[in-house]
């Protein structure tokens, strides 16, 4: 099946997936993300662990790579994956019907600390994944990179960008009509250098019924930022710093549960 817009990828474990077109035509990032989520198992570690029947919200969830993995762990697991950008979302609503899950409810939504009408948000068009609203955060990435080669394809994959404008939303103004009564087991988040803007938009008696938090901070400053927001919240808090390109680039994973 051919959907425009998208290029169907498959790895060589036999799983594939849609991503949007990109400019360059590279699968290095969709490749990266699949083998952190389904070889790597990046997410569960320091004792996070994902139940029967988990409900777990997945802020920032690209193409859908970490909700199939969700799926294919725990069939009767119900998820919310919210990802903002259009040809993004298209992917990810193309992976569920291709795979045919269900108990997945995907929204195009973009989250804050608080409502804002329109905000600017960059879309990279070879590395849909790292699209954010705070470009700076990328703007050292070829700078950081190892070899002059590396540079160069770095320079190359962040060079075909555009601008996404929407409203941001509140975490707990999301949850509140999403239909998601009770425990949420597990809120993970990957929105690339807004991680403590979606923590500040949880309300009390939300942050009460989440279990587990698990998030990729972009650096250091904001790994610590969001790991003293969790522990106030009384989560026990740990974090890693992957190996390889995220932590050359200084990203950590953070890992909260109670």
């Amino acid at each position: 099946m051919t959907l425009t817009g998208l290029t169907y990828v498959e790895f060589d474990t036999g799983f594939g997936c849609y991503v949007p077109d990109g400019e360059a035509g590279d699968t290095t990032e969709i490749a990266f993300i699949h083998t952190e989520i389904f070889s790597e198992h990046c997410y569960l570690r320091r004792g996070i662990t994902i139940g029967e029947d988990a409900v777990v919200v997945d802020v920032g969830a690209n193409v859908g790579l970490f909700t199939l993995y969700v799926k294919q762990l725990r069939p009767r697991a119900r998820v919310l994956a919210l990802e903002p950008m259009p040809a993004t979302f298209e992917a990810l609503r193309a992976n569920l019907d291709r795979h045919g899950v269900t108990g997945v409810t995907p929204l195009r939504r973009a989250l804050g600390a608080r409502p804002e009408p329109d905000v600017a948000f960059t879309y990279f068009a070879d590395v849909p994944g790292n699209s954010t609203r705070y470009p700076e955060s990328k703007a050292a990435i070829g700078d950081q990179a190892a070899t002059p080669e590396d540079r160069a394809c770095r320079e190359r994959l962040f060079a075909h960008r555009r601008e996404v404008r929407m409203p941001v939303e509140r975490l707990s103004d999301v949850l509140a009509t999403a239909g998601l009564p009770g425990t949420i087991d597990l809120v993970k988040i990957d929105v690339e250098g807004a991680e403590a803007d979606v923590l500040a938009g949880i309300d009390d008696h939300d942050w009460a019924r989440i279990r587990q938090v698990v998030l990729e901070a972009q650096d250091s400053g904001t790994s610590a930022a969001t790991r003293a927001i969790l522990a106030e919240r009384g989560f026990t808090v740990g974090a890693d710093r992957p190996e390889g390109v995220l932590g050359e680039l200084g990203v950590e994973t953070v890992y909260a549960r109670r």
